[in-house]
């Protein structure tokens, strides 16, 4: 981008946070994407999400988003019920009927609509749905249920890969307010009442506490969407009296730990490990920790060490990646989404289901690779092939409308500027190797790991006498990378391929790597414990692995 473009997106920033003072006072917070598209982006995010839930209550902040598009809203005779919304937005197209997204700390409501409906969008829909929630009680009792469906049923048991994402990213915050899944606890949700839907609305569905998004810079669009939300989170009628705490930061890792998730069925062996790190995109060492960790593993994609290694050269499994922040729904996104920001982060390693035979092994060969990228960091050739990788990443991360806004709607929760996106390029451009390497030594450690590895239930506790014994922890064998042997004068010759030395020698080097983990150290669960309460594990399921 030349330096015309840059203070012409400059000044048109100033001139629409102008407008948004405005236009908003005390009102929604307003980002505009100006786009010629007859079709209008709309999103509003509300800073709060599911770490604010009441201790005991987990659950509560997603059926709040849930009932309000779906437990009916509008006053008197003009009450839209789920399927009279699906009939009203069906003309406008799929997208009109509006969507939530919850997060930790984001709810984010999205809906794209003509340009010359609005006004009808406005006043059937956008108004009353925010202003007027109704909470009908049959609505949020099946809302509930079909949560605890989830939580019981599809998480626990349908994808061994979800479920060990999941399991990871409520471990590493135990004891926390991050430490329970968005969807709830199956305890939780049965404690969920209209009233509390009702006190929670009332505590921030407030126009002060969203960003509005459009895709117009026009002013008289901008005035009508923000005046429909004058009046959010008044007109609930009566709350219960809830608590609800500010999000507090995980606990600090001492050592490596690891938790055996013990899955039916399970047909192969997921591994994940992580640790907690207090960096997120606004910060100024995250572009060069980006940059290392697209070297390291970029996200289902050939281009990280740990899918050369262990996918590409091996052929162990589908892939194998690392992240510098969360990123939500992994097994079906290509690219992270957006508005799922978090103040709280977590370094983690994925390495995608392999068979049961090489779970320790592997386990062994992602510690190694850490430890060995914080040993001897990014050379120069790599952080420039993976500086030109996060450049061709940046076509995915902004090549929609939705997405660019999506994008400017994050950038005004984190107070960013340039935005994430406006200054992705010129950040990444501006990183050198001695920062990678600098952020790598700063932020990265092997010492201090929570580990989650989810097996089939019959395995589950001879691997983890297999760990604690470190034995057990072979990889493939010379037939499996088709090497062949021979007797010559008694003695066994391997007559081994050009090319293949290395991939023997960084075999037995992980097979060496000590993982430190007694068996003080790890525990087996079923997967019955996970999601049940609030915490990582249900204090029932540990008073009864003590006994």
């Amino acid at each position: 981008m030349g330096t015309t473009e840059r203070k012409a997106l400059l000044l048109a920033a100033l001139v629409i946070l102008t407008l948004g003072s405005a236009v908003a006072a005390k009102g929604p917070e307003i980002v505009t994407l100006d786009s010629a598209s007859p079709l209008l982006e709309i999103r509003v995010m509300l800073r709060t999400g599911s770490s604010t839930d009441p201790v005991g209550m987990e659950g509560l902040a997603s059926i709040t988003a849930d009932a309000v598009l779906e437990a009916g809203f509008g006053e008197g005779d003009a009450i839209v019920s789920k399927e009279d919304l699906a009939r009203i937005t069906a003309p406008w197209g799929s997208d009109a009927r509006p969507g939530v997204f919850v997060e930790k700390e984001a709810m984010t409501f999205s809906m794209t609509v003509p340009r010359d409906v609005l006004d009808e969008f406005i006043t059937k829909v956008f108004q009353p749905m925010f202003n007027a929630p109704q909470f009908d009680g049959e609505e949020v009792a099946r809302l509930v249920r079909e949560s605890e469906t989830q939580l019981k049923g599809q998480l626990r048991y349908q994808n061994i890969e979800m479920l060990g994402l999941e399991a990871l990213d409520n471990y590493i915050f135990d004891g926390g307010s991050y430490a329970h899944t968005v969807t709830g606890s199956v305890q939780g949700l049965s404690q969920i009442t209209q009233d509390a839907l009702r006190a929670f609305y009332a505590a921030f569905f407030r126009p002060e506490n969203m960003i509005l998004g459009v895709s117009s810079t026009d002013h008289a669009v901008l005035t009508k969407l923000s005046a429909a939300l004058a009046g959010a989170g008044k007109s609930a009628g009566k709350g219960a009296k809830l608590q609800f705490d500010a999000p507090t930061a995980p606990s600090r890792i001492e050592g490596r730990e690891l938790t055996i998730v013990a899955m039916p069925d399970a047909g192969a062996t997921g591994i994940h490990l992580g640790f907690p790190i207090e960096i997120d995109r606004s910060h100024p060492d995250f572009a060069a920790l980006y940059v290392a960790s697209v070297y390291f593993g970029t996200h289902r994609d050939g281009h990280g060490k740990l899918y050369e290694q262990i996918r590409q050269e091996r052929g162990y499994n589908y892939g194998d990646y690392a992240y510098v922040e969360h990123f939500a729904h992994r097994p079906f996104n290509l690219f992270p989404p957006f508005n799922t920001p978090r103040r709280h982060q977590y370094f983690s390693i994925w390495i995608r289901p392999v068979g049961d035979e090489y779970a320790h092994h592997l386990l062994k060969a992602a510690v190694y690779e850490l430890e060995n990228l914080i040993e001897r960091g990014v050379s120069e050739a790599d952080v420039i092939a993976s500086k030109n990788k996060a450049r061709v990443l940046y076509l995915n991360l902004g090549e929609t409308a939705a997405r660019l806004l999506a994008a400017r709607v994050d950038d005004a929760y984190w107070g960013m500027n340039p935005g994430y996106l406006d200054g992705y390029l010129e950040r990444i451009e501006d990183v050198t190797t001695a920062q990678v390497n600098a952020a790598v030594h700063k932020y990265l450690q092997a010492d201090d790991l929570k580990i989650v590895i989810v097996t089939d239930a019959t395995k589950a506790y001879a691997l983890a006498e297999d760990i604690a014994d470190e034995r057990n922890h072979a990889g493939k064998s010379l037939a499996d990378y088709q090497i062949a042997s021979s007797e010559i004068d008694g003695e066994t010759v391997i007559q081994l391929p050009e090319g293949r030395l290395a991939t023997i020698q960084r075999d037995a080097v992980w097979n060496a790597t000590w993982l430190g983990l007694s068996a003080e150290h790890i525990r087996v669960v079923p997967v019955e414990a996970l999601f049940e309460t609030g915490n990582f594990i249900a204090a029932s399921a540990l008073e009864a692995d003590a006994k």
